[in-house]
């Protein structure tokens, strides 16, 4: 029994791009051949990674406005995503083991496990934080006068907070990598 989620305009931000595993889409359209000759490796690797990696499949004829967004020109179009970005994709029919290969170098790229979600999510925000905090010490060095307007002061003193929580954050994220 294939686990492949048929997605559409309307569910694909829930199904792909909120989707809490990494995420392969098949853009595909009943009347393409090479469509219907991978569509059958999907359906197998769908039940054998069914937990870790999550399969899904989107018809371009019927969801054009998705298509045109990731910018389909040829199908089979296999796009694959990660916490809402795409990370990878595959133009064309090719072999299982050639989807295979691509599936397991994602799954270890970005973990699924309880601890390396948190390591990735971990990453993300520190590195986040960071770059907002360059860009807000820049902002500030250049307005004139900034202790006297009351806004601008909650905001640097907010900004000081979020860098005392960001530094813990990281010591939280030396810990998790010490663990390995």
């Amino acid at each position: 029994m294939s686990k492949v989620v048929e997605v559409t305009d309307q569910n694909f931000e829930e199904e792909v791009r909120r989707s809490d595993m990494p995420t392969e889409v098949d853009f595909w359209a009943p009347w393409c051949g090479p469509c219907r000759m991978v569509s059958p490796i999907y359906d197998k690797l769908s039940e054998e990674y069914d937990g870790r990696f999550k399969f899904c499949k989107l018809n371009v004829d019927e969801n054009q406005r998705t298509a045109a967004r990731y910018q389909i020109m040829s199908i089979p179009m296999q796009m694959f995503f990660f916490e809402g970005e795409k990370v990878h994709e595959i133009l064309g029919a090719v072999p299982e083991h050639t989807i295979r290969k691509t599936v397991e170098a994602i799954i270890n790229k970005f973990s699924t496990d309880e601890r390396g979600r948190l390591k990735i999510i971990l990453t993300s925000w520190v590195r986040h934080n960071k770059q907002h905090s360059e860009k807000f010490i820049r902002w500030s060095e250049k307005v004139e006068n900034i202790e006297r307007n009351p806004v601008y002061n909650m905001a640097l003193a907010a900004a000081k907070e979020l860098e005392k929580a960001n530094e813990q954050l990281s010591q939280v994220l030396t810990k998790l990598q010490a663990i390995e």
